[in-house]
């Protein structure tokens, strides 16, 4: 921590004295009430930002700022996120529903010397709690709170102020503003220049590090013992930005609300943190959180170079390790529809290390004495694994001696299960201790068809080569198919919809041009379809194609893109360009690599590559025509449309005029899959879209980011009566990497409904294998390696459960189609709820959590089920005791 040189006490009279008198008679040794591994549950408020203008307070709202009195704030009217709870400082209030986040994380975002700040908006307020523990309070008698931050705060422990610094005495209002920072806060030594801003990984100027250094302020407080109790404490502080009050640098302005550090510590009568963690213990933590085996130590904000995530859900943090000891244990509730999927987990600790680690459900009692199937609940052991920085990976078995284990229950309801409440417990052992944790699970009422049927349209890519290289199997064998059903289970979980089918050896090196925006391609060296030779020439091979769709349809339905990779432009001629506004249907190319496929030998067993005719050269059409009749055959055969053939792989280069009319010559009924950015293409016409190059989209994959949260429902009626004739796959690139935290994949399938090229098990490092990776995708792997195959991850499973709540979310607007408009509204406003609360979630991750999102998620299905005439009255706020 830096030198603090803004530094002020406060210490009440009876607190005071009786710290003098532990003095005189030999101090007890300082005990840290909570330490840096402290969790703490968080609720960021951010709007207009507060500034003094001639001596009269404003707000400023994008550009202007305008007369502002606290007394008179209204969030919605204000366009503020919203308020927290009134009574969110009382001891009793429930904030599990809160972000909980690491002192460092909250260092991250709102630390250094101000978090950087649009000139429109900020964080105005931060409301942050936590536990600690004391054994007596009498005795408690030297309990000091020390606060170090931007702007200004007031301190509370157990519903009671203990003290404030930096803010205004007397009554306070939630957008009161902290006190003025001094002009050298702002500027350099001429008083005029404002002080240069900073980025997150900027560092100041050693010349003007004391001014900078006159943002932080420093307080302490101390804790009367009459305001504390035996056993749990509650503490909460609230940090208040202070006015802006002078001149800004206008590239990077500096919030004047942020956070450093807290701590607590006293000396006899409190409980040390670190003596409340030992032994085997267990904590709640909701399935979005971030728990994790360890910290690291360094900052995970600084991973992304894109400045976006700073502000947006996708940022990972360091997450929880320990839990705090002095919260209290909490149900694990789950909700889910019938046929559907839902989770919950408890952790498991010690800082020694667990062993001997058992879980079990009792029996899981509803409404009329129904009871769930003991095979309809599934129990899993999180472990953290390399290139995810918190316990994701779901064993079977618990990781012996780990420190942190969190267990979790993934029930799966039978159709046909009574709605309501279901309660029983949940078992656990750990290190010779056994603990108790009830189980409730809302069966809501609505029947969901089969993963198979679901409506949500999701695209996840499969590499049967990284299963070969990473378990050393012969490619296409018996064992080989073996490990590929794994995958292809997971993958028939979340109702998956396209299947790639490589052809050319994909990867080619070279490119057709320098920039990463042409690369799109996938590295596959396996093609699924091969040519033999025959006495009449080169003839395409396609027993590998039809066994994979055989093992492909045991768990998915037909596929509705058949995606052929026959297409590279490192390989091509003529290539075409579409990117920021430009249209080049044609023009052309020299290659930087041949075009290659496979040759298979039957009696030999064996393979050869060979360079395959270009599309347009001398004995292209017997070549690729005959290749594409066969495919077509093979889909015909199962009885699937034709219209499912897609060609690829194209980028923002793509095939060129020339390629498309031979192809439409070719195979009429085949369309195109790009990989594009599309922003040099003309709109759809009539639902189809013919993209720069002549080509008829069937497949669009592109990196939009949806800054503004989800799709309205009035979007998905307006599909619903306008479909378009092509499948459009948003790839979501910047908003979710490997390391991104679990809300990530919970909330964007549900919020678009569709998302393309996630890679499901890319597993090998880069340059050791196949990858997924290109600039457009940067979704390798949302599951591991196994024993015996592919093992889902949190975030697979937060991506399951998320295309289901899409499925509910359908059927609330198919529902409401036939409704009058005026019926309808409540309803769209439930769904629009969703897309304005993720609007807000800005400045921390994970933000929107505030407002309750598992109770968001429950009342959409309830709603759903009332819509089609399953309602209950079970409620998510009373299950049973």
């Amino acid at each position: 921590m830096r030198p603090i040189r803004n530094s002020i006490e406060f210490v009440p009279v009876c607190a005071a004295l009786a710290l003098g008198v532990l003095s005189a008679g030999g101090r007890a040794a300082e005990v840290e009430a909570i330490n840096p591994q402290t969790p703490w549950r968080a609720y960021l408020m951010h709007g207009g930002l507060p500034t003094r203008q001639d001596g009269t307070l404003k707000i400023r709202q994008r550009h202007r700022a305008e007369p502002f009195d606290p007394a008179d704030f209204d969030a919605v009217k204000d366009k503020f996120s919203p308020p927290p709870p009134a009574d969110w400082i009382k001891p009793d209030f429930d904030a599990s529903c809160w972000p909980r986040y690491h002192r460092d994380d909250l260092a991250d975002f709102l630390g250094d010397y101000g978090p950087t700040v649009s000139s429109g908006a900020g964080p105005v307020l931060l409301c942050l709690r936590t536990g600690f523990g004391v054994a007596d309070p009498r005795r408690a008698t030297d309990l000091k709170v020390t606060v170090t931050c931007l702007g200004g705060g007031v301190v509370y422990v157990n519903g009671q102020e203990v003290g404030r610094a930096f803010m205004p005495k007397g009554a306070m209002h939630l957008l009161t503003p902290a006190e003025d920072y001094p002009i050298q806060a702002y500027t350099t030594d001429d008083g005029k220049t404002p002080l240069p801003g900073l980025s997150l990984t900027e560092k100041p100027d050693a010349k003007w590090l004391s001014r900078y250094e006159r943002r932080v302020r420093t307080f302490t407080v101390g804790v009367p013992p009459g305001v504390l109790v035996k056993g749990r404490n509650v503490l909460a502080v609230e940090l208040h930005a202070a006015p802006l009050a002078g001149p800004l640098d206008r590239r990077r302005a500096w919030g004047h609300l942020g956070f450093h550090d807290v701590k607590v510590t006293g000396g006899q009568g409190v409980i040390a943190y670190a003596d409340a963690l030992r032994g085997p213990r267990v904590w709640s933590a909701a399935t979005v959180d971030q728990v994790a085996e360890s910290i690291p130590e360094k900052s995970l904000i600084k991973r992304s170079w894109f400045w976006c995530l700073v502000w947006s859900r996708a940022m990972p943090i360091k997450g929880v390790h320990v839990g705090n000891p002095f919260d209290p244990l909490l149900p694990v509730k789950l909700a889910a529809p019938r046929n559907g999927v839902s989770s919950g987990q408890v952790v498991l600790s010690d800082p020694a290390g667990l062993r001997g680690v058992t879980a079990a459900v009792g029996k899981l009692v509803g409404p009329g004495q129904a009871v769930l199937p003991a095979d309809a609940v599934r129990i899993r052991f999180a472990a953290q694994h390399e290139g995810v920085h918190y316990c994701d990976a779901l064993m079977d078995a618990p990781p012996d001696g780990a420190a942190t284990v969190p267990v979790w229950l993934i029930v799966q309801v039978p159709k046909r299960q009574a709605p309501g409440w279901y309660a029983g417990p949940l078992i656990l052992r750990a290190g010779g201790k056994e603990f108790t944790v009830p189980v409730r699970v809302l069966v809501t009422g609505l029947t969901l068809p089969d993963a198979k049927d679901l409506t949500a349209t999701i695209s996840l890519v499969h590499s049967p080569e990284t299963l070969a290289i990473h378990y050393d199997v012969e490619p296409w064998s018996d064992a080989h198919f073996k490990l590929m059903d794994r995958s292809l289970k997971l993958m028939g979980q979340v109702g998956n919809d396209v299947c790639y089918v490589p052809v050319i050896l994909g990867g080619a090196k070279g490119s057709a041009k320098s920039s990463v925006r042409s690369s799109a391609r996938i590295e596959w060296r396996m093609p699924m379809i091969r040519w033999v030779r025959t006495d009449a020439g080169l003839a395409a091979e396609f027993s590998l194609l039809e066994k994979y769709l055989d093992a492909y349809l045991k768990h998915c339905a037909p596929p509705k893109a058949l995606s052929l990779y026959i297409w590279e432009p490192a390989c091509a001629k003529e290539i075409a360009d579409a990117y920021e506004g430009r249209r080049i249907p044609s023009r052309a190319h020299t290659p930087k690599a041949p075009l290659r496929v496979v040759v298979w030998d039957p009696k030999a067993k064996t393979t050869s590559e060979i360079d395959a005719p270009l599309i347009g050269e001398p004995g292209g059409e017997e070549f690729w025509k005959t290749m594409l009749e066969g495919v077509r055959r093979i889909v015909k055969e199962r009885g699937w449309p034709e219209r499912i053939i897609m060609l690829g792989l194209g980028g923002d280069i793509r095939p060129g005029q020339k390629t498309g009319e031979l192809m439409r010559r070719w195979a009429p009924y085949a369309r195109w899959n790009l990989l594009s950015h599309f922003s040099g293409d003309p709109r759809p016409q009539d639902g189809k879209l013919i993209a720069t190059g002549g080509l008829e989209i069937g497949l669009k994959e592109w990196p939009w980011m949806a800054f503004g949260g989800a799709y309205p429902a009035q979007y998905y009626e307006k599909r619903a009566e306008e479909p378009l004739d092509f499948i459009e796959l948003p790839t979501a690139r910047w908003h979710w990497q490997e390391y991104c935290p679990p809300l990530i994949f919970r909330t964007i399938p549900l919020q678009w409904g569709r998302v393309g090229r996630v890679g499901l098990d890319f597993w090998l490092p880069r340059g050791k294998g196949p990858s997924n990776a290109s600039f457009f995708s940067n979704m390798n792997k949302i599951t591991v390696a196994g024993p015996d195959g592919a093992v889902p991850t949190v975030r697979f499973q937060m991506f399951r459960e998320a295309v289901q709540d899409f499925e509910v979310r359908m059927a609330v607007i198919r529902a409401c189609a036939k409704l009058p408009d005026e019926q309808r509204r409540p309803y769209r406003a439930l769904l629009d709820e969703l897309g304005r609360r993720i609007a807000l979630g800005n400045y921390l991750s994970q933000n929107e959590l505030a407002y309750d999102w598992p109770a968001y998620v429950v009342r959409v299905q309830l709603a759903a089920a009332e819509l089609a005439g399953a309602k209950t009255d079970a409620a998510w706020a009373n299950p049973p005791k």
